[in-house]
């Protein structure tokens, strides 16, 4: 009997080892930010393995490094990025991705993004930054989309602005060394739960008038692993949008894995914005190429480019 245990045993052991060489192996990198949920939710609730993935997770502190490491082959997959920062991928290194699920509103209403200024501070609303230093994440498409809403209401040549990394927005506020800051959240819930900041103006992002919403984020593969993976490139797209109908069905039994992922408390986690995970083939590319367009007018990219060939659809 203990012979027939061990060989059992050992059998065990064997398929499982099996089984795992067998996973096919997946590098992919996120930022740690409330858009990369999705990556969250099918890593935990074994969605990639489901599929037969072997993911390993890399974070990453910048969309441009991000980036950089997708087009050098270091990740084959990002999840997630801000979509601006797709855009510039397009104009320096054309056809290297494809962008197979995204993240936005399909509204104008959108909470995600704020604009935030001391608590005691005087100011009460955009045309109150002329002469002020506004801060933002660092980037010419993160500098463009504050000139863009502060446009809605006066000049924005009258504000001077400073690029600084996330972590220093809010101590920089409350040094005074900024006067407001323009940042997705949760900066700004981090800033209003310390008591450093209050909101300037709600929803800032509803001011551009982009009434049938846009995408804000975008995960994609790079091309070249697209090309030479193609069914596992499937499977991953698979798993994510398994993860985005969970997240559809009761996000806020999910928003524990960002306090486990990205390391903000509990009281943020549960109150942080949330909005819509879109599936390529129900987002409305026209009026995320009018984000784009809005974007290129304020200078942020150098040259134009067609945003709706950008996506992965099969």
């Amino acid at each position: 009997m203990k012979k027939l245990i061990a060989v059992v045993l050992m059998f065990l052991l064997v398929m499982t080892a099996g089984s795992a060489l067998s996973a096919e192996k997946v590098k992919i990198g996120y930022l740690r930010i409330t858009t990369s949920l999705a990556t969250f939710v099918a890593q935990d609730k074994a969605l990639f393995a489901e599929e037969g993935l072997k993911v390993e997770l890399i974070p990453f502190d910048s969309g441009t490094a991000i980036v950089d490491a997708l087009l050098a082959g270091r990740i084959d997959v990002i999840g997630s990025n801000a979509i601006t920062g797709f855009w510039f991928a397009a104009q320096t290194a054309p056809d290297r991705f494809k962008i197979f699920l995204t993240y936005g509103t399909p509204s104008v209403k959108n909470p995600t993004f704020v604009a935030i200024v001391k608590k005691d501070s005087p100011l009460k609303g955009l045309k109150d930054l002329k002469g002020k230093k506004v801060g933002t994440y660092p980037g010419a498409s993160s500098v463009a989309l504050a000139k863009a809403i502060i446009r809605t209401k006066m000049d924005p040549g009258g504000v001077t602005y400073t690029e600084l990394p996330p972590p220093t927005l809010i101590s920089a506020l409350a040094a005074g060394q900024i006067d407001a800051f323009f940042a997705p959240e949760p900066m700004g819930m981090i800033a209003r739960s310390r008591g450093v900041g209050r909101d300037l103006v709600k929803e800032p992002l509803g001011l551009l008038g982009i009434k049938k919403g846009f995408a804000g984020a975008a995960y994609g593969f790079s091309t070249k692993f697209l090309e030479e993976n193609p069914e596992r490139a499937k499977k991953i797209k698979a798993a994510y949008y398994k993860a985005a109908d969970l997240i559809a069905q009761d996000k806020d039994a999910l928003r524990p894995l960002l306090v486990k992922y990205i390391g903000i408390t509990e009281p943020v986690a549960m109150k942080v914005p949330i909005q819509y995970w879109i599936k390529i083939e129900n987002l409305n590319k026209e009026s995320t190429q009018k984000y784009f367009d809005l974007l290129y007018k304020e200078g942020a990219y150098k040259q134009w480019i067609d945003t709706t060939k950008l996506y992965y659809e099969e």
